[in-house]
């Protein structure tokens, strides 16, 4: 099939990863690569955290990371990684610890003086222990992004630049791609229509985060909305050692992840939306404040510690904070979205590309597709309630 896929992120370079061997694609973007919400991230990899339920889909995007470590210059930074519990959550999270590594994932539940003996910048005094991941680590986004591009051009994808897409149609045919045993039979071309001409394909893949759904043909639409989070970069007195873990604090809203030079990431502060074309891509005062009076009472050696820089982005969210890979409902299975990864579009990016094939081709992916359907939300629309993954 002639594949045309809209967005150079981290979801529409994964895409082209997959697909580019035995198809005809196309990748579109108005910016760069990894240009907006994927530039901006953390770059923060914890499958197993976020898919306990999912075993399947944890193993598949771990294996992923390994396996593509060292390929067109990406690399894989394993760390730990802590997510921090108050009393109230511990009981229940000492429970999801020990599920996992019943199912064979190396997570365990930390005490407070285990985590201190363990990890010795980190003062866990105001929280009752954390589960250990063993199987995380994080990533550079941009890096990550043009490795996968790299990758998939060696494999024949296109990647046009500077390109903004204005409209999308669809063929005349319902069944746009009309499937039989062995392929399928293209019927009426898709057009997308850009501000430097037109493109036709066969099946188009929509991965532009919170546009998504602006470029949505006709009245098909999926249900997410963009929000605003934010990051700063703090240097400690003394930089933090390798054995410094990433972690989440869920009660505060926070996660963090130490830089290879030894300073410290953190990041926070979700909020919802009205229009994303007019938000800071600065952190703000207030949250800067924020991280710079949290930060001494949890990790040894920020009394005094430098701000370096801050920045804000826009992710774009669903209502289970799972994102939607999938035909939206009542659109032909032609037309794929890949949205609403709700800030874990990096570390959940493996699937993409198994999922969109399955969807175009019929082709088995390696772990429940279905996670990722369009259908499993009654309601389409964008008045839902945001859940913070900060909650999950």
């Amino acid at each position: 099939m002639r594949i045309c896929i809209v967005g150079a992120g981290i979801a529409g370079c994964h895409a082209a990863f997959d697909l580019a061997a035995d198809h005809d694609v196309t990748v579109l973007d108005r910016v760069g690569i990894a240009a907006e919400a994927t530039g901006y991230s953390a770059g923060l990899v914890a499958p197993t955290q976020y898919y306990p339920d999912r075993p399947a889909i944890a193993r598949h995007a771990n294996g992923f990371f390994a396996d593509f470590d060292g390929s067109h210059g990406f690399e894989f930074t394993e760390r730990d990684r802590l997510d921090v519990m108050t009393d109230e959550e511990a009981e229940t999270a000492r429970s999801t610890a020990a599920k996992l590594a019943d199912a064979g994932f190396p997570v365990d539940y930390f005490e407070t003086d285990e985590i201190s003996d363990r990890y010795p910048r980190i003062r866990p005094d105001d929280f009752a222990g954390a589960v250990r991941y063993g199987d995380t680590g994080w990533v550079d986004p941009y890096t990550y992004a043009t490795a996968l591009k790299a990758a998939a051009e060696v494999d024949g994808a296109a990647f046009e630049i500077g390109v903004e897409v204005e409209d999308v149609r669809l063929g005349r045919s319902d069944d746009h791609a009309v499937r039989t045993d062995d392929h399928a039979v293209r019927t009426d071309d898709h057009v997308i229509r850009t501000d430097d001409g037109r493109y036709e394909a066969d099946a188009i893949v929509l991965a532009a985060g919170w546009r998504t759904r602006d470029l949505l043909p006709g009245d098909l639409e999926v249900p997410i909305r963009p929000y605003r989070t934010q990051c700063v970069v703090l240097e400690p007195e003394t930089p933090l050692e390798d054995s410094t873990p990433t972690g989440r604090i869920g009660s505060e809203h926070l996660y963090f992840r130490p830089e290879h030079n030894g300073d410290l990431l953190i990041g926070g502060a979700h909020d919802t939306i009205a229009d994303p074309r007019t938000a800071s891509t600065d952190a703000d005062e207030s949250f800067t404040l924020d991280v710079a009076g949290f930060a001494p009472t949890f990790f040894e050696g920020f009394d005094d510690a430098g701000f370096l820089n801050g920045w804000a982005g826009v992710d774009t969210a669903s209502p289970d904070t799972r994102p939607i890979i999938d035909s939206p409902v009542g659109a032909p299975d032609s037309l794929v979205v890949a949205t609403g990864f709700n800030g874990l579009g990096v570390m959940t990016s493996p699937v993409v590309g198994p999922t969109v094939r399955q969807r175009l081709t019929g082709e088995p992916a390696p772990f429940p597709a279905e996670t990722f359907a369009a259908d499993r939300f009654d309601d389409v629309g964008t008045d839902f309630e945001y859940v913070s993954t900060s909650e999950v």
